[in-house]
């Protein structure tokens, strides 16, 4: 992990401190972190820093647990996602054609980019390898996860920063990044309110924030979902849930069942 993006961590613990490691190398692999302001201690691994803490077991409902999984992660890109995908809108969907509009709607952001739930780091990857996009952080809470998402990175040769850390809440700075992004995990968060309270403080004034999920498939597949750990939510939900956290200019595109929605950190006066 580069030195620069120690400067946007803050400690999950305390949830005022920085978090800074105890060399003055520009790149962590190995090493604690430690709190400016409790002094809590957080290790980094292969150049990942692990920012988690006790979980709440309404956090590891079965889907949850499922992805958590190793074999699931070494399968996600290429079996699992796509089966996802396909087992809720029976219809398949072209990753150039997802990741061309996550771009779009992202604009120019003046800050680096918050990939949250970032996965295998999928997306995170890809939007590393523009040019035109500031750094790349990517967020998941699954360590399989991200170990295969390091893999696949430096396979690609690119660059990404990876944390381990558990949504809703965002272990980063106040105005850390110039755009968040979410796709197809937003319907893991039970706690909508409060993910979007902490995008909005993460956020720089005029940054976006991007996420994708799917509507609910009726009263009873909503009821069956819930009791698996999944929450989708309609459109009125989510724009209601995004204008309360100070989020402005909503938009949507819809691609039943799923739903791609945008909301915008009013930019200073």
């Amino acid at each position: 992990m580069r030195r620069s993006i120690f400067q946007l961590l803050r400690c999950p613990r305390c949830r005022r401190g920085e978090l800074l490691p105890e060399t003055d190398a520009e790149e962590v692999v190995f090493g604690p972190l430690r709190c400016t302001g409790c002094q809590a201690g957080f290790p980094v691994a292969e150049g990942v820093a692990d920012l988690v803490m006790d979980r709440a077991p309404a956090s590891q409902g079965p889907m949850q647990r499922g992805l958590e999984q190793p074999l699931v992660a070494r399968s996600y890109e290429r079996y699992i996602r796509p089966a996802m995908q396909y087992a809720v809108a029976r219809r398949r969907y072209d990753r150039e054609s997802e990741l061309l509009l996550y771009r779009s709607l992202l604009g120019q952001p003046d800050g680096p980019v918050l990939d949250v739930a970032c996965g295998t780091g999928l997306f995170a990857r890809r939007m590393a390898r523009d040019p035109s996009l500031p750094p790349v952080v990517g967020m998941d809470v699954a360590r399989p996860m991200i170990e295969e998402a390091v893999a696949q990175v430096r396979e690609a040769g690119v660059v990404v920063d990876f944390v381990r850390a558990e949504a809703p809440e965002l272990p980063f700075q106040d105005q850390s990044f110039g755009a968040v992004l979410q796709t197809g995990a937003l319907h893991l968060i039970a706690d909508v309110s409060r993910l979007f309270l902490e995008v909005g403080r993460v956020l720089r004034p005029g940054g976006r924030y991007v996420c994708s999920t799917y509507t609910p498939p009726g009263r009873l597949l909503t009821a069956l979902h819930r009791r698996a750990g999944m929450y989708p939510r309609t459109e009125d939900e989510l724009r209601s849930a995004i204008a309360a956290a100070g989020l402005v200019a909503f938009e949507r595109m819809l691609l039943p069942p799923f739903i791609v929605v945008k909301g915008e950190k009013p930019a200073r006066k």
